[in-house]
């Protein structure tokens, strides 16, 4: 009785902590115009304007685990002169319970040039302005921009999926499981996007 009383009571802890997640929050000081530089081995991660000057990292998950724990997932963040550089190692086992997940939302100054390396997850970038060079290994990549006119040379790739791009007004792409696109606007910004197993959707702010 008193083992099964046990049982009961570490189920309970269980749901209670998937039903009350945790979130670690972080910040930094960087100014606008720096660049943000962003590796991560497995979680979803948006990457949204900051409103200010200065980075923030939030890391929201439903696993059974402290905040302790979950600052020990942030391998680096630092900041030296004009960049932020972020690395994140979030134990796999993590998200081997049923309603586990870890996600991401990392805040930077609208003017920031973006590198980011997700191995699986998807990645969401909107209202950022600068260049952008972007990497999920499996997951699909969403990225908002305000303008065409914004990005001069643009590179998208998939090895499998496909790439939706309303930059690209010719709509030229090659590739069969997968696909590619390099071209040249008349904008200052560079933008690579690729994605090994996923989709590339680029899209305009405010429109799906």
């Amino acid at each position: 009785m008193k083992s099964l009383l046990a049982i009961t009571a570490l189920s309970l802890c269980a749901v209670a902590a998937a039903q009350n997640p945790q979130t670690w929050v972080q910040d930094r000081p960087l100014a606008s115009g720096g660049t943000v530089v962003l590796t991560m081995n497995v979680g979803d991660v948006k990457i949204v304007p900051s409103g200010s000057d200065g980075v923030r990292l939030e890391i929201h998950t439903t696993s059974n685990v402290d905040r302790q724990t979950v600052a020990s997932w942030v391998r680096r963040f630092e900041v030296a002169a004009d960049r932020a550089t972020i690395e994140i190692d979030i134990p796999k086992k993590m998200h081997d319970c049923d309603n586990c997940s870890t996600d991401v939302v990392l805040y930077v100054p609208r003017q920031s040039d973006l590198k980011a390396d997700l191995d699986v997850g998807d990645l969401t970038i909107r209202g950022i302005q600068g260049n952008k060079d972007v990497h999920t290994g499996v997951g699909d990549l969403r990225i908002a921009v305000a303008s065409p006119s914004e990005y001069g040379h643009v590179e998208t790739h998939t090895r499998i999926g496909d790439v939706h791009d309303f930059l690209n007004h010719d709509g030229g792409q090659s590739g069969f499981l997968g696909k590619t696109e390099d071209f040249t606007l008349s904008g200052r910004y560079h933008l690579r996007a690729s994605t090994g197993i996923g989709d590339v959707h680029i899209s305009q702010e405010g429109k799906s």
